[in-house]
């Protein structure tokens, strides 16, 4: 009970550092919606392996920002660790953008709420051109309130990792909630606001509404 209490205490703090970002006031602000549809299917051995497509507008949500195809393979044997590889293709309006990452998430379940950890490493190409590795991490915290409905809040942390050094690069926070439809399906609606550039003093802040539609074969 009292590591229960801790991890609270610990994710009340983080909060906190979050809702200082949001009440912040002198950044750029502009709007983008999210939406995605995907699949899963489970694989021999354990694996799973997911696919994503996805579009996504900005400018208030008045143009094209991209569109993403994203192939995940996950390994879940592990009763609350998974591990998965992330593959992403992005088409931008005048650019094209090749991701690969390497992530694990750990799950614990209370008796109220879930908590879950991720932390992840990618490497994105464009053109030749290799990016510094962005580290990102993810704390997310869950309550189930019946069979259908599982409302949750979730920060995020990113930087890029150069020459040794730590760089911090950007910030999210965000609340949403899962709706269970029945039959291995799920849809997601959530707000998130995203903050870049943090190690600038110029600084972008963005209002982000999404949906997601994903089921499992």
């Amino acid at each position: 009970m009292c590591k229960e209490i801790n991890i609270l205490k610990s994710t009340i703090k983080f909060s906190l550092v979050g809702f200082f970002f949001i009440l912040d006031n002198s950044f750029a602000v502009d709007s983008e919606s999210w939406s995605s549809m995907g699949f899963g299917i489970k694989l021999p051995y354990s694996l799973k392996l997911d696919l994503e497509q996805s579009l996504r507008l900005k400018d208030n949500s008045s143009s094209f920002k991209q569109t993403f195809t994203e192939t995940i393979i996950s390994y879940n044997r592990l009763k609350k660790v998974k591990v998965f590889i992330p593959v992403r293709y992005a088409v931008f309006k005048n650019k094209i953008k090749k991701r690969i990452s390497f992530g694990a998430s750990y799950k614990h379940n209370l008796k109220i709420i879930s908590f879950r950890y991720r932390s992840m490493i990618q490497r994105t190409y464009q053109q030749g051109k290799i990016f510094d590795p962005l580290i990102r991490n993810k704390f997310t915290l869950s309550s189930k309130i019946n069979k259908k409905l599982r409302p949750y809040v979730s920060q995020e942390f990113s930087h890029f990792l150069k020459n040794g050094h730590l760089n911090y690069d950007e910030f999210r926070v965000s609340i949403g909630a899962r709706i269970n439809l029945g039959k291995k399906r799920e849809t997601k609606i959530f707000y998130t606001q995203k903050i870049e550039s943090l190690s600038n003093k110029n600084r972008d802040r963005t209002n982000i509404f999404g949906i997601s539609y994903a089921f499992d074969w």
